[in-house]
């Protein structure tokens, strides 16, 4: 028993190192024979050492650290970099994250109706021909069959809008965050609107680092993804940015945009596109 304790401290050494023990001419023996000749041929082998060096686990060592198995190797460069770019969302082509907010003057009900309801893909409330919603005076409002609460209507959709970008801005990751709130403010939109266009556009602009910008606003708009109200709005603004990446600085003629003073019943929509 005592050749027992005494030897374990060594065999459990070597089998964490995973190599034979050394021996005096430099023929290295398989472990297991010296194992069992150190034991005693009629001795067995320790139950407490009995491990698989097969089996995928972690073993503790004496410094604190651990040593884990070969299989669970970690991963190369390229591995790394290839997980860490699915990280990066690859949206499908198509207007993202058109929201339409209301400003009524008292409370109605309206129906807003898409002329090309067959281009929309996503809609929150659903879109059932159109929407029928019940306005509430600060701009919230119901949908028949719920008593849940909105305050905007959501939607995405094909577009077969061609943007050249022949005018435009240059815009930075630097710069996107000021450049949004300074268009957008410009535009006509209130801050709790920008506040959100901001918060779902400016990460894009950051990834691509280097973009060209353009504003479709209110006419091209109304052209491109007509909108039918049942009342109405005495003031409608619409814009959907679209943005392209690009590797280098670029000279654009600058964008004219409109600037909308709000009055009345008001209806706004934002969205975007990637190119």
């Amino acid at each position: 028993m005592k050749k027992h304790v005494i030897f374990l401290p060594m065999i459990l050494g070597l089998l964490l190192a995973g190599c034979e023990p050394p021996y005096p001419d430099g023929t290295p023996e398989p472990l297991w024979t010296s194992v069992s000749e150190s034991l005693g041929s009629n001795d067995e082998l320790p139950p407490e050492i009995s491990l698989s060096l097969t089996e995928e686990s972690t073993l503790p060592i004496s410094d604190g650290s651990s040593l884990q198995s070969s299989d669970s190797c970690s991963c190369s460069d390229e591995e790394e970099e290839s997980s860490s770019s699915r990280h990066t969302p690859d949206f499908p082509p198509g207007e993202r994250k058109p929201i339409i907010y209301f400003y009524p003057e008292e409370e109605m009900d309206l129906t807003v109706t898409f002329v090309n309801e067959e281009m929309l893909t996503t809609t929150y409330p659903k879109y059932d021909g159109g929407w029928n919603i019940h306005l509430k005076e600060d701009g919230t409002f119901t949908v028949p069959g719920s008593e849940r609460e909105y305050y905007a209507l959501y939607y995405e959709a094909n577009s077969d809008y061609e943007c050249t970008f022949d005018e435009g801005f240059y815009v930075t990751s630097e710069n996107a965050a000021s450049f949004l709130e300074e268009k957008m403010d410009y535009i006509g939109f209130t801050n709790r609107e920008t506040n959100e266009f901001i918060m779902y556009w400016l990460p894009i602009l950051e990834r691509n680092e280097q973009s060209l910008v353009y504003f479709e606003q209110t006419e091209e708009r109304n052209e491109d993804s007509p909108l039918i109200f049942s009342t109405e709005p005495d003031t409608l603004i619409r814009t959907m940015i679209h943005i392209k990446k690009v590797d280098a600085p670029v000279e654009m003629v600058p964008q004219e945009l409109t600037h909308v003073e709000r009055a009345g019943f008001t209806v706004t929509e934002w969205g975007g596109v990637e190119h």
